[in-house]
């Protein structure tokens, strides 16, 4: 029996035969260096149409990149790409390229060296955590740094945040006065069985502030970021969202939410929002229900479409950092954390986007 029939490859006049069990897993060995996960995974390989459709599979596995990156340096390393530091086509994109900080913050990357900018220490104090150098807590700082900087965090203001989990960002704000409407989707709010008022409740950090204020100052309702309600609109000074719009499911799903969140606010209001951004193509990416990157254009798309409405997207800063860590990429489950991730053959960092509604 020849090769390609042992893997199972039909001849030129046949129609595509199933591999065999035995050729798929050595396929995994030999090509991601493990065993399949399961025979149902094995069950799925076996019918691709041929051996070059499963090498392209492979090839395409974060497995297959953490070998392609150590055999060539024996680390996981990512190189800044030309698209990201050319100058924007149109003038009127606002283009920076600047080492970041949280001190004057801006659009920008999360790089190594904002976790040691005083004000990370100085937010992440206040919010009671501790300065863990993950992605989450940079998210959080970048948005309250944001607020900070441009006045919003003072009694009297109003704000509204999207998918906001159990983040700190609400009982922060409280604790200074700022009232805050925290959401959810309805479908996350519904998959933890919770009783009525544990959302709520799950925002409350003693260590933060008292009971009272947060009773006053903070509120809870589950909103669908893909069909905002109309009695939101022109209600807040300020709305933001961490990672939520990563899991819109779509590029024309995440931008149409980012243009319909200044809805909710009133003339010159800020929208904030951090999100997964591809760093790696300016061409291919990923549109799905878990995570969506968004790329270089689709910013220049989004920042041409909030002019023509008289909105303003605030500088966006696409320097990757200098410390040596931001030259390394987080790849699988169990590596250590870097601002930098491997999802397949893309390579994606967390973006902190700011727009300005007309005033």
């Amino acid at each position: 029996m020849d090769e390609q029939a042992e893997a199972g490859v039909a001849g030129p006049d046949a129609s595509p035969k199933p591999m065999s069990a035995e050729a798929v897993t050595w396929a995994f060995r030999y090509l991601i260096g493990r065993e399949p996960a399961s025979a149902e995974e094995v069950e799925a390989h076996r019918h691709m149409p041929d051996l070059d459709t499963m090498r392209r599979v492979f090839a395409n596995t974060w497995e297959f990149f953490d070998f392609y990156d150590r055999a060539l340096d024996n680390s996981a390393s990512y190189g800044m790409p030309l698209f990201l530091m050319r100058p924007p086509a149109d003038p009127g994109f606002p283009f920076r390229f600047e080492p970041p900080n949280l001190d004057n913050p801006v659009g920008q990357f999360c790089t190594m060296s904002q976790f040691d900018d005083p004000a990370f220490g100085e937010i992440a104090e206040a919010m009671g955590m501790a300065p863990t150098q993950t992605r989450r807590s940079w998210e959080q700082a970048w948005v309250v740094s944001m607020l900070a900087t441009a006045g919003m965090i003072e009694p009297g203001r109003r704000g509204l945040g999207f998918g906001v989990g159990r983040e700190r960002i609400p009982a922060l704000l409280a604790s200074r006065g700022v009232a805050v409407l925290a959401s959810d989707t309805p479908h996350e709010a519904a998959e933890v069985p919770l009783p009525p008022g544990a959302h709520l409740m799950a925002l409350f950090h003693p260590e933060i502030l008292h009971l009272t204020d947060f009773e006053q100052l903070v509120g809870y309702r589950p909103i669908d970021m893909t069909s905002l309600p109309a009695d939101l609109d022109g209600q807040f000074d300020f709305c933001w969202s961490a990672s939520a719009v990563d899991r819109l499911g779509s590029i024309a799903a995440a931008s149409q939410f980012l243009e319909d969140s200044l809805r909710v606010l009133r003339p010159g209001g800020l929208s904030l929002h951090t999100l997964a951004f591809n760093i790696r193509s300016d061409v291919v990416t990923m549109e799905h229900p878990g995570l969506t990157l968004l790329r270089r254009r689709d910013l220049e798309a989004l920042a041409a479409q909030l002019q023509v409405m008289g909105h303003e997207l605030l500088p966006v800063n696409f320097h990757p950092g200098l410390h040596p860590l931001d030259g390394e990429v987080s790849i699988g489950p169990h590596a250590p954390p870097r601002p930098k991730q491997r999802h397949a053959g893309l390579v994606f960092t967390a973006l902190g986007l700011a727009i300005r509604k007309a005033a």
